[in-house]
Protein backbone atom coordinates (compact mmCIF):
# COMPACT_ATOMS: atom_id res chain seq x y z
CA UNK A 1 0.00 0.00 0.00
CA UNK A 2 3.05 2.18 0.88
CA UNK A 3 4.47 2.07 -2.31
CA UNK A 4 1.34 2.26 -4.30
CA UNK A 5 0.68 5.71 -3.15
CA UNK A 6 4.24 6.85 -3.69
CA UNK A 7 4.17 5.73 -7.33
CA UNK A 8 0.77 7.72 -7.39
CA UNK A 9 2.29 10.84 -6.30
CA UNK A 10 5.40 10.21 -8.09
CA UNK A 11 3.82 9.60 -11.77
CA UNK A 12 1.90 12.90 -10.80
CA UNK A 13 4.89 14.98 -10.16
CA UNK A 14 6.07 13.34 -13.47
CA UNK A 15 2.95 14.58 -15.32
CA UNK A 16 3.32 17.99 -13.94
CA UNK A 17 6.30 18.32 -14.49
CA UNK A 18 5.73 17.33 -18.14
CA UNK A 19 2.29 19.55 -17.92
CA UNK A 20 4.14 23.05 -16.27
CA UNK A 21 7.82 23.39 -17.52
CA UNK A 22 7.85 26.30 -15.09
CA UNK A 23 7.53 24.48 -11.82
CA UNK A 24 9.03 25.49 -9.15
CA UNK A 25 10.60 22.64 -6.33
CA UNK A 26 10.75 23.40 -2.38
CA UNK A 27 11.19 21.86 0.54
CA UNK A 28 12.34 21.14 3.62
CA UNK A 29 14.34 18.58 5.64
CA UNK A 30 14.31 18.14 9.62
CA UNK A 31 14.72 15.89 12.30
CA UNK A 32 13.27 16.39 16.32
CA UNK A 33 15.01 14.30 18.98
CA UNK A 34 12.45 14.44 22.69
CA UNK A 35 12.95 13.29 25.82
CA UNK A 36 9.44 12.68 27.75
CA UNK A 37 9.65 12.94 31.49
CA UNK A 38 7.01 10.77 33.78
CA UNK A 39 7.44 9.92 37.48
CA UNK A 40 11.14 10.39 36.89
CA UNK A 41 11.32 7.80 34.02
CA UNK A 42 12.69 9.36 30.49
CA UNK A 43 11.54 8.05 27.60
CA UNK A 44 13.17 9.03 24.22
CA UNK A 45 11.60 9.60 20.64
CA UNK A 46 12.65 10.81 17.34
CA UNK A 47 11.03 12.47 14.64
CA UNK A 48 12.54 12.89 11.40
CA UNK A 49 10.96 13.55 7.76
CA UNK A 50 11.27 15.49 4.87
CA UNK A 51 8.25 17.92 2.95
CA UNK A 52 8.68 17.82 -0.86
CA UNK A 53 6.64 21.17 -2.77
CA UNK A 54 5.64 21.52 -6.44
CA UNK A 55 4.09 24.60 -7.17
CA UNK A 56 3.49 25.45 -10.96
CA UNK A 57 4.28 29.19 -12.28
CA UNK A 58 1.98 29.91 -14.36
CA UNK A 59 -0.76 32.11 -15.28
CA UNK A 60 -3.44 30.09 -15.45
CA UNK A 61 -3.96 26.65 -14.16
CA UNK A 62 -1.90 26.42 -11.04
CA UNK A 63 -1.12 22.95 -9.33
CA UNK A 64 0.17 22.48 -5.87
CA UNK A 65 1.19 19.21 -4.14
CA UNK A 66 3.02 18.90 -0.85
CA UNK A 67 4.36 15.22 -0.27
CA UNK A 68 5.86 14.48 2.99
CA UNK A 69 8.02 11.38 4.02
CA UNK A 70 8.41 11.30 7.79
CA UNK A 71 9.65 8.45 10.67
CA UNK A 72 8.72 8.37 14.19
CA UNK A 73 10.79 5.94 16.95
CA UNK A 74 10.51 5.62 20.40
CA UNK A 75 7.59 6.66 22.45
CA UNK A 76 6.01 8.80 19.84
CA UNK A 77 5.88 5.50 17.77
CA UNK A 78 4.46 3.42 20.71
CA UNK A 79 1.69 6.09 21.27
CA UNK A 80 0.15 5.10 18.28
CA UNK A 81 0.59 1.24 18.09
CA UNK A 82 -1.55 0.45 15.09
CA UNK A 83 1.02 2.56 13.09
CA UNK A 84 3.73 1.40 15.49
CA UNK A 85 5.39 -1.05 12.30
CA UNK A 86 4.98 1.78 9.51
CA UNK A 87 6.18 4.68 11.53
CA UNK A 88 9.69 2.82 11.94
CA UNK A 89 9.85 2.13 8.28
CA UNK A 90 8.46 5.21 7.12
CA UNK A 91 5.17 6.57 5.82
CA UNK A 92 4.42 8.69 2.66
CA UNK A 93 1.51 11.31 3.52
CA UNK A 94 -0.01 13.65 1.00
CA UNK A 95 -0.08 16.79 2.84
CA UNK A 96 -1.34 18.79 0.39
CA UNK A 97 -2.75 18.32 -3.45
CA UNK A 98 -4.85 20.95 -5.05
CA UNK A 99 -5.39 22.70 -8.58
CA UNK A 100 -6.59 26.36 -8.90
CA UNK A 101 -7.61 28.08 -11.62
CA UNK A 102 -9.21 31.34 -12.66
CA UNK A 103 -12.46 31.87 -13.63
CA UNK A 104 -13.20 35.95 -14.27
CA UNK A 105 -13.06 37.50 -11.25
CA UNK A 106 -12.92 33.87 -9.24
CA UNK A 107 -10.48 31.96 -8.19
CA UNK A 108 -11.27 28.16 -7.56
CA UNK A 109 -9.62 25.79 -5.72
CA UNK A 110 -10.25 22.16 -5.28
CA UNK A 111 -8.41 19.40 -3.40
CA UNK A 112 -6.83 19.12 -0.12
CA UNK A 113 -5.87 22.34 0.61
CA UNK A 114 -5.35 24.51 3.86
CA UNK A 115 -8.52 26.58 4.81
CA UNK A 116 -7.66 28.94 7.91
CA UNK A 117 -10.46 31.13 9.02
CA UNK A 118 -10.48 33.10 11.81
CA UNK A 119 -7.99 35.74 13.68
CA UNK A 120 -7.33 33.97 16.56
CA UNK A 121 -3.58 32.80 17.57
CA UNK A 122 -4.83 29.34 19.66
CA UNK A 123 -8.68 29.65 20.01
CA UNK A 124 -10.27 30.04 16.13
CA UNK A 125 -14.42 29.14 17.06
CA UNK A 126 -15.06 30.02 13.18
CA UNK A 127 -12.50 27.61 12.11
CA UNK A 128 -14.07 24.26 12.21
CA UNK A 129 -12.44 22.50 8.87
CA UNK A 130 -9.41 21.35 10.67
CA UNK A 131 -8.85 22.98 14.05
CA UNK A 132 -5.31 24.01 15.11
CA UNK A 133 -3.75 21.79 17.82
CA UNK A 134 -1.48 24.02 20.21
CA UNK A 135 0.71 20.60 20.62
CA UNK A 136 0.87 19.65 17.41
CA UNK A 137 4.10 17.50 16.85
CA UNK A 138 4.54 19.38 12.61
CA UNK A 139 3.23 22.67 13.69
CA UNK A 140 1.31 22.51 10.44
CA UNK A 141 -2.51 22.58 10.12
CA UNK A 142 -3.52 19.69 8.39
CA UNK A 143 -5.67 19.80 5.14
CA UNK A 144 -9.18 19.67 4.11
CA UNK A 145 -10.34 18.08 0.85
CA UNK A 146 -12.72 20.48 -0.39
CA UNK A 147 -13.93 22.97 -2.97
CA UNK A 148 -12.64 26.91 -2.42
CA UNK A 149 -14.50 29.55 -4.70
CA UNK A 150 -13.26 33.50 -3.57
CA UNK A 151 -15.06 36.05 -5.49
CA UNK A 152 -13.12 39.57 -5.31
CA UNK A 153 -15.32 42.57 -5.26
CA UNK A 154 -13.45 45.81 -5.10
CA UNK A 155 -9.85 45.98 -3.68
CA UNK A 156 -10.68 45.26 -0.37
CA UNK A 157 -13.66 42.90 -0.18
CA UNK A 158 -14.43 39.11 -1.61
CA UNK A 159 -17.03 37.01 -1.00
CA UNK A 160 -15.46 32.62 -0.85
CA UNK A 161 -17.56 30.03 -0.85
CA UNK A 162 -16.40 26.40 0.50
CA UNK A 163 -17.74 22.24 0.10
CA UNK A 164 -16.06 19.99 1.98
CA UNK A 165 -17.56 16.32 1.19
CA UNK A 166 -18.30 14.06 3.86
CA UNK A 167 -16.03 10.83 5.53
CA UNK A 168 -19.57 9.08 4.74
CA UNK A 169 -19.55 10.42 1.28
CA UNK A 170 -19.48 6.53 -0.39
CA UNK A 171 -21.28 4.30 -2.51
CA UNK A 172 -23.93 1.88 -1.72
CA UNK A 173 -24.96 -0.77 -3.75
CA UNK A 174 -22.49 0.28 -6.13
CA UNK A 175 -24.45 3.70 -6.58
CA UNK A 176 -24.01 7.11 -4.83
CA UNK A 177 -27.04 8.64 -3.88
CA UNK A 178 -27.54 12.31 -4.25
CA UNK A 179 -29.29 12.20 -0.64
CA UNK A 180 -25.49 12.07 1.08
CA UNK A 181 -24.98 15.11 -0.10
CA UNK A 182 -26.98 16.42 2.89
CA UNK A 183 -24.00 15.76 5.49
CA UNK A 184 -21.44 17.45 3.51
CA UNK A 185 -20.14 20.55 4.94
CA UNK A 186 -20.81 23.82 3.40
CA UNK A 187 -19.91 27.47 4.61
CA UNK A 188 -19.63 30.94 3.04
CA UNK A 189 -17.54 34.22 4.37
CA UNK A 190 -17.49 37.31 3.59
CA UNK A 191 -14.56 39.49 3.95
CA UNK A 192 -13.59 43.77 4.03
CA UNK A 193 -12.19 46.39 5.15
CA UNK A 194 -13.56 48.78 7.51
CA UNK A 195 -12.59 51.44 9.88
CA UNK A 196 -8.35 50.40 9.67
CA UNK A 197 -9.59 47.09 10.43
CA UNK A 198 -10.30 43.62 8.32
CA UNK A 199 -13.53 42.11 9.29
CA UNK A 200 -15.32 39.28 8.19
CA UNK A 201 -18.81 37.30 8.64
CA UNK A 202 -19.41 33.60 7.89
CA UNK A 203 -22.19 31.39 7.67
CA UNK A 204 -21.25 27.66 8.03
CA UNK A 205 -23.56 24.46 7.89
CA UNK A 206 -21.97 21.40 9.13
CA UNK A 207 -24.17 18.63 7.63
CA UNK A 208 -23.56 15.34 10.36
CA UNK A 209 -24.23 17.11 13.87
CA UNK A 210 -26.98 19.31 11.38
CA UNK A 211 -25.17 22.64 12.92
CA UNK A 212 -25.99 26.04 11.92
CA UNK A 213 -22.89 28.39 12.62
CA UNK A 214 -22.63 32.24 12.31
CA UNK A 215 -19.55 33.87 13.03
CA UNK A 216 -18.10 36.95 13.13
CA UNK A 217 -14.53 38.64 13.59
CA UNK A 218 -12.51 41.54 13.28
CA UNK A 219 -8.89 42.49 13.62
CA UNK A 220 -6.76 45.88 13.80
CA UNK A 221 -4.57 48.38 15.17
CA UNK A 222 -5.50 51.07 17.70
CA UNK A 223 -1.90 51.58 19.16
CA UNK A 224 -1.78 47.96 19.82
CA UNK A 225 -3.19 45.38 18.05
CA UNK A 226 -6.51 43.33 19.31
CA UNK A 227 -8.57 40.37 17.61
CA UNK A 228 -12.42 39.70 18.22
CA UNK A 229 -14.08 36.29 16.97
CA UNK A 230 -17.04 34.59 17.76
CA UNK A 231 -19.77 32.52 16.71
CA UNK A 232 -23.13 31.26 17.40
CA UNK A 233 -24.22 27.48 17.12
CA UNK A 234 -28.52 27.22 16.17
CA UNK A 235 -28.94 23.38 16.29
CA UNK A 236 -32.44 22.93 18.27
CA UNK A 237 -32.59 19.28 18.34
CA UNK A 238 -28.56 18.12 19.72
CA UNK A 239 -29.09 21.13 22.35
CA UNK A 240 -31.87 19.96 23.31
CA UNK A 241 -31.09 16.83 24.15
CA UNK A 242 -27.99 17.59 26.31
CA UNK A 243 -29.45 20.31 28.24
CA UNK A 244 -26.90 23.02 26.53
CA UNK A 245 -28.16 26.65 26.90
CA UNK A 246 -25.36 28.19 26.04
CA UNK A 247 -24.24 28.29 22.14
CA UNK A 248 -21.92 30.46 21.28
CA UNK A 249 -17.92 30.56 21.49
CA UNK A 250 -15.87 34.17 22.09
CA UNK A 251 -12.27 35.10 21.90
CA UNK A 252 -10.48 38.75 22.23
CA UNK A 253 -6.79 38.83 22.06
CA UNK A 254 -4.65 41.82 22.60
CA UNK A 255 -0.84 42.00 21.15
CA UNK A 256 1.99 44.53 21.80
CA UNK A 257 5.44 45.31 20.49
CA UNK A 258 7.79 47.47 22.87
CA UNK A 259 11.57 48.00 22.92
CA UNK A 260 11.53 47.05 19.26
CA UNK A 261 12.65 43.72 20.42
CA UNK A 262 9.42 42.87 22.59
CA UNK A 263 6.22 41.47 21.27
CA UNK A 264 3.63 40.41 24.31
CA UNK A 265 0.65 38.16 23.00
CA UNK A 266 -2.43 36.99 25.11
CA UNK A 267 -5.68 35.68 24.30
CA UNK A 268 -8.97 35.03 26.32
CA UNK A 269 -11.11 31.98 25.11
CA UNK A 270 -14.96 31.67 26.13
CA UNK A 271 -16.38 28.47 25.06
CA UNK A 272 -19.65 28.11 25.79
CA UNK A 273 -19.87 24.43 24.82
CA UNK A 274 -17.73 23.73 27.41
CA UNK A 275 -18.07 22.57 31.74
CA UNK A 276 -18.80 25.20 34.14
CA UNK A 277 -17.14 23.41 37.07
CA UNK A 278 -14.29 21.16 37.49
CA UNK A 279 -15.35 17.58 36.45
CA UNK A 280 -13.13 14.42 37.01
CA UNK A 281 -11.69 13.86 33.20
CA UNK A 282 -10.66 10.54 32.17
CA UNK A 283 -7.10 10.30 30.73
CA UNK A 284 -6.19 11.40 27.65
CA UNK A 285 -3.07 11.78 25.74
CA UNK A 286 -1.07 14.73 25.13
CA UNK A 287 -0.98 14.34 21.19
CA UNK A 288 -4.69 14.83 21.30
CA UNK A 289 -4.70 17.75 22.50
CA UNK A 290 -7.75 19.70 20.69
CA UNK A 291 -10.53 20.08 21.84
CA UNK A 292 -10.79 22.31 24.94
CA UNK A 293 -13.40 20.91 27.52
CA UNK A 294 -14.10 23.54 29.89
CA UNK A 295 -15.32 27.03 29.78
CA UNK A 296 -12.86 29.55 30.34
CA UNK A 297 -9.28 29.73 29.28
CA UNK A 298 -6.04 31.95 29.11
CA UNK A 299 -3.32 32.44 26.47
CA UNK A 300 -0.39 34.07 26.53
CA UNK A 301 3.10 34.41 24.65
CA UNK A 302 5.71 36.66 25.48
CA UNK A 303 8.53 36.96 21.87
CA UNK A 304 12.40 38.24 22.57
CA UNK A 305 13.68 38.93 18.81
CA UNK A 306 17.42 39.33 20.08
CA UNK A 307 18.63 40.09 16.48
CA UNK A 308 18.08 38.58 12.94
CA UNK A 309 19.51 35.23 14.23
CA UNK A 310 18.06 34.73 17.48
CA UNK A 311 14.89 34.39 18.93
CA UNK A 312 13.06 33.42 22.87
CA UNK A 313 9.53 33.03 23.50
CA UNK A 314 7.61 31.75 26.72
CA UNK A 315 4.07 30.00 25.42
CA UNK A 316 1.63 29.85 28.56
CA UNK A 317 -1.89 27.89 28.18
CA UNK A 318 -4.47 28.36 31.37
CA UNK A 319 -7.07 26.84 32.12
CA UNK A 320 -9.19 28.81 34.55
CA UNK A 321 -11.34 26.50 35.53
CA UNK A 322 -9.84 23.43 37.04
CA UNK A 323 -6.31 25.68 37.20
CA UNK A 324 -4.30 23.29 34.79
CA UNK A 325 -1.64 24.99 33.18
CA UNK A 326 0.86 24.16 29.88
CA UNK A 327 3.89 26.41 29.36
CA UNK A 328 6.25 25.83 26.92
CA UNK A 329 10.05 28.19 26.63
CA UNK A 330 12.10 27.60 23.88
CA UNK A 331 14.53 29.50 21.87
CA UNK A 332 15.56 29.61 18.34
CA UNK A 333 18.63 30.08 15.95
CA UNK A 334 19.58 30.56 12.43
CA UNK A 335 22.50 28.91 11.69
CA UNK A 336 22.44 29.69 8.07
CA UNK A 337 20.54 31.23 5.91
CA UNK A 338 17.99 28.27 5.44
CA UNK A 339 18.34 26.53 8.40
CA UNK A 340 17.30 26.93 11.67
CA UNK A 341 17.87 25.10 15.48
CA UNK A 342 14.72 25.41 17.79
CA UNK A 343 15.02 23.86 21.35
CA UNK A 344 11.61 24.26 23.37
CA UNK A 345 9.78 22.14 26.01
CA UNK A 346 6.95 21.72 27.22
CA UNK A 347 5.94 21.13 31.02
CA UNK A 348 2.72 20.78 32.35
CA UNK A 349 0.64 21.44 36.12
CA UNK A 350 -2.09 20.00 37.31
CA UNK A 351 -3.89 17.17 39.04
CA UNK A 352 -4.62 13.47 37.48
CA UNK A 353 -8.23 14.43 36.88
CA UNK A 354 -7.48 18.25 35.14
CA UNK A 355 -7.25 18.55 31.17
CA UNK A 356 -3.69 19.76 31.31
CA UNK A 357 -2.52 17.43 34.17
CA UNK A 358 0.54 15.74 33.91
CA UNK A 359 -1.28 12.22 36.12
CA UNK A 360 -3.73 12.38 32.90
CA UNK A 361 -1.62 13.07 30.09
CA UNK A 362 0.97 10.81 31.06
CA UNK A 363 3.73 13.23 31.16
CA UNK A 364 5.64 16.10 33.36
CA UNK A 365 7.94 17.78 30.85
CA UNK A 366 8.94 17.39 27.04
CA UNK A 367 12.74 18.47 26.25
CA UNK A 368 12.47 18.98 22.33
CA UNK A 369 16.37 19.53 20.10
CA UNK A 370 14.92 20.37 16.20
CA UNK A 371 17.00 20.96 13.54
CA UNK A 372 14.64 22.21 10.17
CA UNK A 373 17.02 22.75 6.68
CA UNK A 374 15.04 24.30 3.59
CA UNK A 375 16.04 24.40 0.21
Amino acid sequence: MKWSILATVLIFFFISGVAYTDVKLSGAAYSETSLLNYDESLKYGNRSGMRLKTDSQTKGVKVVSELEFYTMYGYLASAMPELSELLKDGMFYIDRLYMKFPIHNIDATIGKQRIAWGRGMIFRPTDTFNKPNPLSLSGRKEGTNALLATMYIGDLSSLEFVAVPSDIYQKIDDEISIEHLKYCKYASRFLTNKFKSDISASYQYDGVPKNHIFGIDMKGDIKLGYHVEAIFIHNNDKFKDKGILERCQGVFGLDYSFWRKWILLGEYFYNGLGLEKKTDLSDSGFMLLEDFTYRHYLYSQIVYQHDMFLNARLFALWNMLDKSLILSPSIGYDLFQNADLQIYSQIFFGDKTSEFGSDRLGVNQIYYVRMTVKF
